[in-house]
């Protein structure tokens, strides 16, 4: 069962974007692209807006959340958190290292 994305830490005022991301990065609904895109409105919204601590700490949690509501479906999993990975590399390792013989 995915876990509720208000159990996380969305920025104060980016409640949806980060409820986009959880959803857009997810399964059923979430796909790579739709993933990546929502990465990128949300970062961009907030970065600059808040402490980059804060920022961070949210990325984080996000991408714990993301992690736990695909344990269903591992090639998915580590497809979304290799996104994570390239784009928010602050928010932190949660996975095993993608091995470059490993398909993603």
């Amino acid at each position: 069962m995915a876990i509720a994305p208000a159990a996380a830490a969305p920025v104060n005022g980016y409640t949806a974007q980060y409820n986009a991301v959880f959803t857009s990065c997810t399964l059923p609904d979430g796909t790579v692209p739709a993933c990546e895109a929502a990465i990128n409105i949300y970062a961009q919204a907030i970065v600059g807006a808040v402490e980059l601590a804060e920022a961070n700490t949210s990325f984080q949690a996000l991408r714990g959340e993301v992690w736990a509501a695909n344990e269903a479906d591992a090639v998915f999993r580590r497809q979304i958190d290799a996104l994570f990975e390239l784009l928010l590399p602050e928010s932190g390792s949660i996975g095993p290292a993608p091995s470059p013989t490993q398909p993603g």
